[in-house]
């Protein structure tokens, strides 16, 4: 079997016999223009999140304690109402290329920053920075974010791209830019990529980590347009509670290993707390200055140290009277009756359990995650009996060195959610670079033949195995969601109601047409079996 790679897949490691090749550059670098690229998105729309972008947010504050000047453009949120066609499936929502490079004429800066999370979002930041260097090609283009930390080496090949911070950029974005101004050996540096005098990509991995999470300073918010944030009403997790909803996060890393995760080649798997006076500190800025009325935070582990997660909630629920929930999940082994009572306490309305699967042989043989799912049912019946929502998470089509999941058993972690009246959020395994599973899927030929980079998001699959086809996983997925979602809503028909109620307010075009998809698909499945 053939696989098609548009990204080449290496294991990468530093060329120190060789310098960084000079990057061309203004005299002085002073003025840092930091943008978030418009966005790919599918007809529906239906997987946007206009959140305020955390991570260039903090660079942005980082960077102003330095005394650099400053700028963010968010190309997503300000072009939020604007579309451009890119096939008959996918649209760009967002400012348009033309557009930005007209802000970073304008803007004139030396050096711009790119965040490039997700990498079927990759080509949007690349044609970012070709716009930039179009406007003036001394202008220091410096990526970031989680695509550019899993495959620094591809990303460096673009040579609109003079380096790459890899990991948390806070404790080296600063010195880089000093580094590079002063034309200074930037082997010397950790977690960067860049081309050596041969122009060649080289990779110094990222070795060491922002220990003291009280020393950042706060995101930048002030830096961001929050009013269309709130405006857009819709944030990570859907729709919530409240009207000027805001991210934030009290901790990095996780010390868990599922396979299909790469959070922790951001954050690292060692969890870091902030303390509870700086997290209430934000919290006091956040209702001061934008006088927000929800949080969703957006930690990998909010609960990893249960006494610490006890005493902050304590501490909110003393303090403020907030919505929140926690849209990443949490994980259902570090919750009790106790700390559940605490979240209630502080304002939480939803909890979201990271189940992963219903089958207990696929969670321990498989995915590598310790749920144990015969205390869920109980724990479920805690959570609703302190009046809070209960949210799971699933992950469909899974594969491990030895095993792969069989379609029954992906209908049992649907016959599980059944079981508890919830309905899941149910993502098709997806192969990220950086991921245990894409390097499974290599050694086992699991990739289908036109695997492509642009298709790496949870409502495709783009795997194949000797138990079933993507199609025949995206065709059974289907049916169990409709069948799910039939049984909840007639178990819980007066809760169904007030929440299609409030999507329709808040968005009543988007919602409109769910309810109409969701109405033909039903037809369809249920009715004709099709």
């Amino acid at each position: 079997m053939t696989n098609k790679f548009d990204i080449p897949i290496v294991n990468v490691v530093a060329k120190p016999m060789l310098r960084a090749a000079p990057i061309a550059h203004r005299e002085k670098l002073r003025k840092v223009l930091l943008i978030q690229p418009p966005a790919f998105s599918n007809n529906a729309r239906g997987d946007m999140n206009p959140n305020a972008p955390l991570g260039i947010a903090y660079i942005a504050s980082t960077l102003e304690r330095e005394q650099f000047e400053v700028q963010i453009l968010d190309a997503f949120i300000e072009g939020w109402g604007q579309e451009t066609r890119i096939n008959d499936d996918k649209i760009l929502v967002g400012l348009t290329f033309e557009q930005i490079k007209e802000f970073v004429a304008k803007s004139n800066p030396d050096v711009v920053g790119i965040t490039s999370m997700f990498t079927s979002q990759r080509k949007n930041a690349h044609q970012v920075a070709r716009v930039v260097k179009e406007v003036d090609k001394e202008i220091v283009v410096i990526f970031g974010g989680a695509h550019p930390t899993s495959v620094p080496e591809s990303v460096i090949e673009d040579f609109c791209v003079d380096a790459a911070v890899l990991g948390e950029g806070e404790n080296v974005i600063a010195p880089l830019i000093r580094y590079i101004e002063a034309n200074a050996d930037l082997r010397q540096l950790d977690g960067i990529a860049f081309r050596d005098t041969s122009g060649n990509p080289c990779v110094i991995q990222k070795t060491t980590t922002v220990d003291d999470l009280d020393k950042l300073p706060f995101p930048a918010r002030h830096l961001l347009p929050m009013e269309k944030y709130f405006a857009a009403g819709v944030r990570h997790g859907g729709v919530g509670k409240g009207k000027r909803a805001v991210s934030m996060i009290t901790s990095r890393g996780c010390q868990y290993h599922c396979n299909f995760c790469t959070a922790f080649k951001v954050f690292t798997r060692r969890p870091r707390m902030r303390s509870i006076e700086n997290v209430l500190s934000e919290i006091d800025e956040l209702i001061t200055k934008y006088q927000i009325d929800e949080i969703f935070f957006e930690d990998d582990q909010i609960i990893a140290k249960q006494r610490r997660a006890a005493d902050l909630f304590d501490a909110m629920a003393t303090r403020y009277k907030l919505y929140w929930d926690t849209p990443n999940g949490v994980s259902p082994w570090l919750l009790d009756d106790e700390i559940l009572g605490k979240m209630k306490a502080a304002g939480c309305y939803r909890v979201n359990i990271a189940i992963e699967s219903g089958n207990q042989w696929v969670l321990d043989n498989i995915i590598n995650k310790p749920v144990k799912l015969d205390q869920i049912p109980q724990l479920v019946k805690d959570i609703r009996r302190h009046n809070m929502e209960v949210g799971t998470y699933l992950v469909v089509g899974n594969i491990g060195r030895d095993a792969v999941e069989t379609l029954d058993q992906i209908k049992e972690s649907f016959a599980f959610c059944r079981k508890l009246k919830v309905f899941p959020h149910a993502s098709l395994l997806t192969a990220y670079p950086g991921s245990e599973v894409l390097e499974i899927a290599r050694e086992k030929g699991y990739l289908i033949p036109d695997f492509d980079w642009d298709n790496l998001i949870i409502q495709k699959s783009q795997l194949q195995t000797p138990l079933w086809t993507p199609e025949q996983l995206v065709k059974l997925v289907e049916l169990e969601r409709l069948k799910t979602r039939w049984w909840v809503m007639l178990c819980f028909p007066l809760s169904t109601l007030q929440h299609l109620a409030a999507r329709l307010i808040r968005e009543p075009v988007a919602t409109a047409r769910k309810i109409l998809r969701f109405a033909a698909t039903s037809f369809r499945r249920l009715m004709f079996r099709i």
